[in-house]
């Protein structure tokens, strides 16, 4: 493997590894918030996500908990990564000049103090 492919294949698992850990940290936080008296490990969580259909120390509430947690961590992550492209495309095309003209024009109430 020529140097530029191994780097490019280290900073990719690097990247991984750190939304990784990202997502987890942010189940774990949620988690913790939502049902304080049963919080799995990160380890635990970390070893459900890889394996989940494999025996797991999670409860059935835990694993219910932790999926809903990853599936909003999901949702907002796409609703970002969409409003991204949009406005890239919009601010392309010159349809708004700004971030603060995207967000008048798709989100006027978040606008409003």
């Amino acid at each position: 493997m020529e140097k530029f492919e191994m780097s490019k294949r280290q900073l990719l698992d690097l990247l991984t590894a750190n939304i990784e850990q990202e997502t987890i940290n942010y189940i774990h936080r949620e988690m913790r918030q939502a049902a304080p008296e049963s919080v799995p490990t990160a380890n635990e969580l970390r070893a459900y996500f890889l394996s989940p259909d494999e025996q797991t120390k999670l409860s059935a509430y835990q694993q219910v908990l932790a999926m809903d947690k990853l599936l909003e961590y999901a949702e907002v992550s796409l609703r970002t990564l969409c409003d991204l492209i949009r406005y890239q495309q919009l601010k392309r095309f010159g349809i708004v000049n700004s971030v603060d003209e995207f967000v008048e024009l798709f989100r006027p109430e978040e606008n409003k103090n």
